[in-house]
């Protein structure tokens, strides 16, 4: 529907309020005299009763010069019961200032137009059956293209028995702003709340209210909120900023009035501050819409809890941008058994949410995880979703372009009860966490499954303390992280003198071990994990140097995708309890129950300065397997008491040591074109204790160990695990190792199938057992250099499969090709032989048959194990001159 456009602007009209200088103080309602039946104004004490009007079917129109109710007074629209919609217009050029209570009798709208602008003082109060819709524009607009206009007053009036359909605003619609904290004017019920709320949050100052199920809508340029309030229990609230000739349509609906869509190019800015409140919280929490131009909220709240049994209607915030900051709320979650609402957020520029600094952040976090659960309504949670009861949670949608929370803020999905969290969907071209947390998981005490996260952006950047996770305290699930980006995901810097490491995970802390840890998919261009940040998959947990939880249900698993690369490099700074942290991509446990899997596919892996990819058990569960897909893996160097290392390991979980773990480490697998270890990086199946070690599988065309690089699958006290290698060259320099040893049981297996096999320097390949058996080594190549075997270690480059006796000595198989091509060569004179003399002569001229051959060694091939000669070339020695003469 094409909306018809005003043909005046009230914008000179609106500037003789500042040349009058008429106050609050002396307001007053003055009819005009445009309409065929004309409004009445009488006073009676406080109260100015309203009559007349004119009337068309079930609407009831009125005007006036003025509108003005002060503090304390009443303006009472004595309507009739048969009317359903009030039609109000302002046409003197004035702002309505309204301090006081606004009546109507029955279940009738009340729509109140005045484009110069519209004041709601702190005591302003509204007590009608029906909906209240405050506006700016120009004009109201009916189904038979019908116009009632508050600028063209005198113009022939077409009053019509339709319905509203629309608004049209002018080139410069006034403002709208809300003060109003006043009580209610019809003594709602307050609504009960099971949780402490913020002290500064009264619900009992309702504001401007409407009842149970209705619409509050105001809709105009400007839209302020200093401190006031607007409440709607289970109803709709609706804040529309539009400015330059827009329209927005109307249509009732049995849940209330539905709003089009606003083109956003023709949208004014919405601002919430100093307290302010917008409220459809009930026993189906209602329905809030937000559409302007700059929204933002600082130090306000926008509240549409579900409290019974009925579904919430949600929250919907569509914008240029959005910024939440200041101890801000958004909350749309559901304390009873009907579903709660979404929360849909788009912007076509940016969403910000800043919190309240990192200290309260830091300290929120550690209760959370020592105590597993937390206060929903706690000032440092911005966006508040979730479920404490039997209902299921709604679900968070953010579209925008860039997306930032920063400072602290907390936000998230989680269950408190037996319903379900809620899924959180993130849209972005950046998605940027700073300091701050997103949480869907499950808390002590509840049975509900976590929510899911999903992201689809072109960078996500995870910063200096924020943590985007899934956690579990409960038998119910926690939810599984996806991330799609389209450039790269960059988790980074652990901040110094803090408690809390910049994190991607989920973590299953159930005191049952019930509940599992969800599982991480990333798919991307580049992953980077720096600075002692990581991504952790886990079952029991640990905060810093602290092993705060050793019970949870099973690991999730991490899957990665990067079609460039993946780097994890570096360690934090000191933290707060004096250590410092590893970057790092892993699956722990520190429970009874297993832990998660790894896989990661990729063009180019780098570990270097103490970056970590671990599947590791602390000992009790078993630890999970690591398969890498890669054209090229470097793993090197340390950093401080970290060494860059690939591991599938048991009895050490980043930096605890279990000397105790009777687990097995897990499965380790590269598939590589390239693989380069050294100085002192290692590739382990390793475990510690009792457990055995895994099983540890190489595939790639070079494998370079270099400077106290390892290739380790061996154990402490059980039995050391398998290596197996087949690679066309294997080099091993500068005190490099491959190795399976045993301390109290017995050396694992080495089976290596190269081409080259080349250990210098004092490099080792062993399966060695200190009182047990050795192991058992098996090397199948073309050519083996450098090395041989040994009975025991030696200064040299060694391969040993040494006992705890002689006679509990290994086996070692070298096999390579055995060819003597000496075989089949006549031993000849070592006499030197002149050989002028033996064919200068013509040996033809003999009467008697003469020859002279050479024995060579024709087609054999060359000895591999001798250096190689040069080719015999054959010269004719021959004096030619002796043959002149015949």
């Amino acid at each position: 529907m094409q909306l018809p456009r005003a043909f005046f602007s009230s914008i000179w009209a609106c500037l003789l309020l500042w040349i009058s200088g008429i106050s609050a103080a002396k307001a007053q309602i003055v009819p005009d005299t445009t309409l065929p039946n004309p409004s009445r104004v009488d006073r009676e004490g406080q109260i100015q009763r309203i009559t007349g009007g004119t009337a068309a079917g079930n609407n009831l129109f009125h005007s006036f010069d003025r509108f003005n109710i002060g503090t304390g007074e009443t303006a009472h629209f004595d309507n009739t019961l048969n009317i359903e919609n009030i039609i109000t217009r302002v046409t003197g050029g004035q702002i309505s200032h309204i301090d006081g209570l606004i009546r109507a009798n029955g279940t009738a709208n009340l729509f109140l137009l005045n484009p110069c602008g519209i004041v709601f003082g702190e005591n302003a109060q509204l007590d009608l059956g029906g909906s209240f819709f405050g506006s700016t524009a120009e004009s109201l607009v009916f189904e038979n293209g019908s116009v009632y206009s508050a600028t063209e007053p005198n113009a022939p009036p077409l009053l019509t028995i339709n319905v509203p359909i629309g608004l049209q605003m002018g080139v410069n619609p006034g403002n709208i702003v809300n003060r109003s904290t006043s009580p209610s004017a019809f003594n709602s019920p307050v609504p009960e709340i099971s949780f402490p709320l913020p002290p500064d949050l009264d619900f009992s100052r309702v504001g401007l209210e409407v009842r149970p199920g209705q619409t509050l809508a105001l809709i105009g340029g400007e839209i302020q909120f200093v401190g006031g309030t607007l409440t709607a229990s289970n109803g709709q609230i609706f804040l529309g900023s539009l400015t330059g000739e827009s329209a927005i349509e109307l249509a009732p609906t049995p849940l209330g009035w539905h709003f089009n869509e606003i083109p956003l190019e023709n949208v004014g800015n919405i601002s919430l501050s100093d307290g302010s409140l917008l409220n459809t919280s009930g026993i189906g929490g209602g329905k809030i819409d937000l559409r302007g131009g700059n929204v933002t909220l600082n130090n306000s709240r926008i509240f549409a809890l579900t409290l019974g049994n009925s579904g919430g209607r949600g929250i919907d915030i569509h914008a240029h941008q959005l910024q939440v900051s200041g101890g801000s709320q958004i909350a749309n979650a559901t304390l009873g058994e009907g579903r709660g609402g979404d929360l849909n957020i788009q912007t076509t520029g940016s969403v910000e949410l800043r919190g309240e600094g990192f200290a309260p952040f830091q300290q929120f976090l550690t209760n959370f995880l020592l105590s597993g659960t937390f206060n929903p309504f706690d000032p440092n949670i911005l966006l508040v979703m979730g479920t404490t009861g039997m209902g299921d949670a709604g679900e968070i949608a953010i579209e925008t372009g860039n997306f930032r929370s920063i400072d602290g803020t907390l936000a998230g999905n989680s269950t408190f009860g037996a319903g379900n969290a809620g899924k959180l969907t993130l849209r972005a071209d950046v998605v940027e966490l700073v300091g701050s947390a997103i949480n869907t998981g499950t808390l002590r005490g509840s049975t509900g499954m976590g929510g899911d996260i999903e992201i689809d952006t072109g960078r996500l950047i995870v910063r200096d303390g924020a943590a985007l996770a899934s956690v579990s305290f409960s038998p119910g699930n926690a939810g599984n992280i996806t991330i799609r980006a389209s450039e790269s995901v960059e988790v980074r810097r652990s901040l110094p003198g803090t408690i809390v490491q910049t994190l991607i995970g989920t973590n299953a802390l159930d005191s049952n071990g019930i509940g599992r840890a969800g599982d991480i998919t990333i798919d991307t261009k580049r992953l980077i994990a720096s600075d002692g940040a990581g991504i952790t998959l886990s079952s029991g947990g640990i905060i810093g140097e602290t092993l705060f939880s050793t019970t949870g249900g099973s690991g999730g698993n991490l899957t990665i995708r990067a079609t460039e690369s993946v780097e994890v490099m570096g360690v934090s700074g000191e933290l707060t309890f004096g250590g410092k942290l590893p970057s790092f991509l892993g699956t722990q446990t520190t429970s009874t129950s297993p832990g998660g899997n790894i896989a990661i596919s990729t063009s180019v892996l780098l570990l270097r300065d103490g970056g970590i990819i671990t599947a590791a058990s602390l000992g009790a569960g078993d630890a999970g397997n690591v398969n890498i897909d890669a054209d090229r893996v470097e793993v090197s160097g340390s950093n401080g008491q970290f060494i860059s290392k690939i591991e599938a390991s048991t009895g050490t979980v980043l930096g605890f040591f279990n000397g105790d773990a009777t687990t097995n480490a897990g499965e380790l697998t590269i598939d590589a074109d390239q693989l380069t270890v050294r100085d002192g990086a290692t590739v382990t199946v390793r475990a510690s204790g009792t457990g055995s070690a895994g099983e540890l599988n190489i595939l790639s065309d070079e494998i370079f160990l270099d400077n106290g690089g390892s290739i380790d699958a061996s154990t402490s006290s059980g039995d050391g695990g398998n290596i197996n290698l087949q690679v066309r060259d294997l080099q091993l320099r500068h005190a490099s190792r491959i190795e399976t040893n045993a301390g109290n049981s017995n050396g694992g297996n080495i089976e290596i199938d190269a081409q080259t096999l080349t250990a210098l320097e004092n490099s080792d390949i062993s399966a060695n057992s200190e009182s047990s058996a050795g192991g058992r080594v098996t090397i199948l190549a073309q050519g083996i250099f450098g090395t041989e075997f040994r009975l025991l270690p030696t200064a040299e480059s060694d391969i040993t499969a040494t006992g705890g006796t002689p006679a509990l000595n290994g086996v070692v198989e070298l096999n390579t090709p055995d060819v003597d091509s000496t075989l089949g060569v006549v031993e000849l004179s070592g006499e030197a032989i002149d050989v002028s003399r033996l064919i200068s002569q013509n040996p033809c001229g003999n009467p008697r048959k003469s020859s002279f051959t050479l024995i060579g060694r024709g087609g054999l091939p060359d000895d591999p194990r001798q250096v190689l000669q040069s080719r015999t070339v054959w010269t004719d020695w021959r004096d030619w001159r002796s043959f002149q003469s015949e």
